[in-house]
């Protein structure tokens, strides 16, 4: 499940969680698939985002690592690089 802004939402995207109107009413439930005129609804009602079947895309593992690297670059610190090892570590493995 990912959480789209609505502008982004295509026919044919599925509804993860319930769409809830102002007075607590759902009003486009779990399950429903997305149409053109149910995205203009959700538009209409002001709705930003809704939860959608799917998986978040991930950015190259290369460009995670350059990232910590850059936001770990004055560290010297022992706990510091200890936390850059393990985030390191981390994405590593939620890449296989």
């Amino acid at each position: 499940m990912i959480k789209i802004s609505v502008n982004k939402a295509k026919p044919g995207m599925k509804i993860m969680k319930d769409i809830i109107n102002e007075a607590g009413m759902v009003v486009i439930p779990a399950g429903k698939e997305l149409t053109d005129a149910l995205i203009d609804k959700l538009s209409m009602m002001n709705v930003e985002f809704i939860y959608v079947e799917g998986k978040k895309e991930m950015p190259p593992k290369e460009e995670v690592f350059e990232q910590i690297d850059r936001r770990f670059k004055k560290a010297t610190d022992a706990y510091s690089l200890l936390i850059k090892k393990v985030l390191k570590e981390h994405i590593e493995e939620l890449y296989r």
